[in-house]
């Protein structure tokens, strides 16, 4: 397991235990463990915290580590893209409806 490895190294080339490391990432020191020795996965948001913690990048935290590569899988369908024509459609009558009524303020005011 490349990345566990990594983690591993890194937290050690800073004196750190996994308690230590767990306490900074919010995660128990059980993760930790898992991590290091190849159970388990940090989820995308840990591993860019890690990066950014240890100082190196991402390709250079995770690369050469094909289990984790097959693990990766990117889910779009909790979270739809909408376009700017979907979101006039769906929700642009509140923006008109907010413009035509500062209009119609303005108008009553300015007479």
């Amino acid at each position: 397991m490349v990345l566990g490895k990594r983690i591993k190294e890194e937290r050690e080339k800073r004196n750190l235990t996994q308690d230590q490391l767990a306490q900074t990432l919010n995660v128990s020191r059980q993760a930790i463990s898992k991590w290091e020795l190849g159970t388990a996965y940090p989820d995308i948001e840990r591993l860019i915290t890690l990066s950014d913690f240890f100082d190196i990048s991402l390709d250079n935290l995770i690369k050469g580590d094909p289990d984790l590569k097959d693990s990766i899988t990117i889910d779009n369908s909790d979270a739809p893209q909408t376009n700017f024509w979907d979101f006039l459609i769906r929700g642009g009558w509140i923006i008109v409806a907010i413009v035509w009524i500062i209009g119609a303020a303005i108008k009553i005011i300015w007479g």
